[in-house]
């Protein structure tokens, strides 16, 4: 696990233990040393995984992150005033660099939010979502090829021309 969950873990555990102190020491924490603002009152499972240390990410204090969810860097997790509510991620969405998912939005499980899209509605699961505004480009996607340890995809070879 990477140590950006183990702070946001232990700032968890210590938010249910009622210590009040530790959870906003270890937020501090959390944004010193990785640059991300990760408040312990959201939920996010133990095996979501944070692309270089989630660097430059936001997560808002309401959203849900299900298991095995890849969050890439400078990603938002946002709340959208007045209404209330954040992004809910269902189980194995991957979130790519720079996008923003904002408002009490859920994506369904197995997504992919491309790079820079801007989420503001509900997202089916194992779809392939992009562009600003956010919409479904394909459907039936298996997210596997986008996930951080798939394997390397054989590139075709380019042959030196010789003059």
């Amino acid at each position: 696990m990477a140590a950006i969950n183990e702070f946001y873990c232990a700032a968890r555990r210590s938010q249910k233990l009622g210590i009040p102190l530790i959870p906003r020491l270890l937020e501090y924490s959390i944004r010193i040393l990785f640059q991300a603002a990760i408040p312990a009152r959201a939920q996010i499972a133990k095996s979501v995984y944070f692309h270089h240390s989630g660097l430059g990410v936001v997560i808002n204090g309401r959203s849900v992150i299900e298991e095995d969810c890849e969050i890439g860097v400078h990603v938002v997790l946002g709340g959208k005033a007045p209404v209330v509510g954040a992004p809910y991620l269902e189980r194995g969405v991957i979130v790519h660099a720079g996008a923003k998912i904002i408002g009490p939005v859920r994506i369904g499980a197995g997504s992919v939010v491309a790079a820079n899209a801007v989420v503001t509605t509900d997202m089916p699961a194992n779809c392939l979502i992009a562009g600003v505004p956010a919409v479904v480009k394909r459907s039936g996607v298996d997210n596997s090829i986008y996930r951080h340890d798939a394997p390397p995809v054989a590139s075709p070879t380019v042959s030196a021309v010789n003059s």
